[in-house]
């Protein structure tokens, strides 16, 4: 397999220099022999990262055309990384996932400021598959105008928020301080002012929301999404979900892109993330591909990429879907959640998480329960079950829960529920209401294992069809919210 250095210079010494020259016009150029233009397979990628107030950096790459004003679409090829280097290794780049084609490359430093540096080489022809083709040689562009540092928001107060919840330090599980309540939140499908005020009137200090990565995407919209939340007095808790269509046609090239993206958002300043969602099920992972040991795949370079850019961000495990279906389907389509916990104990995701990220939502008697629904006794059907389901599977894993998704369906105020959720068909917003309550008082005094939050599936959501998601929501089409004022007075 043919390697091709390629020499990335950012040297804060030279700095100064550099931009000197370039105001006085005269460019910075890298001699960069013909012969080493074309690249494949795996490139090893070399310089030097040294700037003051280095926090971490990775390298990034994006199709070139010459003289195109377009945004390019940068993908990021390898993890984020905290040390400074000097004249050596800075990762490798698999351009086999790449088509071929022009490229270039971008050294993407991030300072303990929240700035950003950039330096940029262009172009750079990948050639795995012999269709990129120049008879001239390919020159190295290196220009000083490509060092930019991003502008930096003006300040603005932020309301006083709770302490954010602590996080794991050498394995041990963090845990809520004797006598402090279980914080709750929300997840909102806007980011507004009606969805944050409801919120607020139930004693909610945490709002997630959830955000879809594909390959390429910038962290514009995580980066606005955090600055709402925290503008608007609430931690904040991204669900951060790639694209199962993507990671299926990378395979293991995507962990690395994903992770990477990770990083750029924990670098923003995120309370916590929440990495995937329910990795149970083939529409949230490769079908054929379910398999906790593939998840810790990609969960174990995430949270590293999460704690090199910032340490303090709870991360938190994608929470598997409820459910006894994989009899039904196969399990290339579902595992069953207690099947997929058992076999995540015999992977390394103990030490790369801070807490297990939880689901219910299929609730149709008072969440004390342990009995008593018509439809069964799968453990499933009961919160208290639920819970103990997960922790026996969990087994030794000393981690707490996360209650990411908790919610009742309710059809009242709409058309009755669709024929996969008929189930919940009788259930009234007073019920949804009171059992929320009790639900926070169950998670709260749960005692084999910590939760330490709970998270109200959903706020506001408003999609009332095949997935009804708008009968879970505390907001109800008339404006009103009996949930609301029941939380608060949990």
């Amino acid at each position: 397999m043919r390697r091709v250095w390629l020499l990335l210079i950012l040297l804060p010494v030279l700095l100064p220099a550099l931009l000197a020259a370039a105001g006085a016009n005269d460019p910075l150029w890298l001699d960069w022999p013909a012969e080493q233009t074309s690249v494949s397979g795996t490139v090893t990628l070399r310089g030097t990262v040294n700037p003051p107030g280095l926090q971490s950096y990775f390298i990034e790459a994006a199709p070139f055309t010459l003289g195109s004003t377009a945004p390019a679409r940068w993908t990021p090829i390898t993890l984020p990384a905290p040390a400074p280097v000097v004249a050596a290794d800075l990762g490798t780049w698999n351009t086999t996932v790449f088509a071929d084609g022009i490229y270039q490359l971008r050294l993407h430093v991030i300072l303990s400021s929240g700035e950003s540096i950039f330096y940029t080489i262009a172009p750079l022809a990948v050639n795995n598959q012999g269709r990129t083709f120049s008879a001239a040689p390919v020159s190295v562009i290196a220009t000083p105008g490509a060092v930019i540092l991003t502008a930096v928001p003006t300040p603005t107060r932020v309301p006083p928020t709770p302490a954010p919840l602590p996080v794991a330090a050498g394995g041990a599980a963090p845990g809520r301080p004797a006598g402090a309540r279980m914080p709750l939140g929300g997840h909102v499908g806007a980011l507004d002012d009606r969805a944050f005020a409801a919120a607020r009137s139930a004693g909610m200090t945490w709002i997630k929301y959830q955000v879809r990565y594909r390959s390429g995407d910038s962290i514009d919209i995580p980066r606005d999404v955090i600055g709402r939340i925290r503008n608007a007095g609430f931690r904040s808790l991204l669900g951060i979900v790639g694209d199962p269509a993507e990671l299926a046609a990378q395979g293991e090239a995507y962990y690395a892109a994903f992770a990477a993206y990770l990083g750029q958002v924990a670098a923003l300043g995120p309370d916590a993330i929440e990495v995937w969602n329910e990795p149970n099920l083939d529409r949230e992972w490769p079908t054929g591909q379910i398999d906790p040991r593939r998840y810790a795949d990609l969960l174990r370079p995430a949270y590293q990429a999460i704690k090199a850019a910032n340490p303090a961000v709870l991360v938190i495990t994608g929470a598997l879907a409820p459910t006894g279906a994989e009899g039904a389907f196969g399990l290339a389509r579902v595992w069953n959640d207690d099947r997929y916990y058992n076999v995540m104990t015999t992977t390394d995701i103990g030490q790369h998480a801070d807490c297990i990220g939880v689901h219910y939502n299929e609730g149709i008697v008072p969440p004390e329960a342990t009995g008593g629904d018509p439809r069964d006794n799968y453990p499933t059907r009961y919160l208290p079950a639920m819970l103990d389901r997960v922790h026996r599977a969990l087994g030794s894993l000393n981690l707490p829960l996360c209650m990411t998704e908790l919610g009742y369906l309710t059809a009242e105020g709409y058309p009755p529920l669709p024929g996969g959720f008929a189930w919940a068909q009788n259930v009234t917003l007073a019920q949804q209401a009171d059992w929320l309550r009790g639900a926070a008082r169950v998670l709260e005094n749960y005692g084999p294992r910590p939760v330490l939050l709970m998270i109200v599936w959903n706020v506001d959501f408003t999609r009332y069809d095949t997935d009804p998601m708008a009968g879970y929501a505390i907001l109800r089409p008339d404006g009103t919210c009996p949930a609301c004022a029941a939380l608060a007075a949990r």
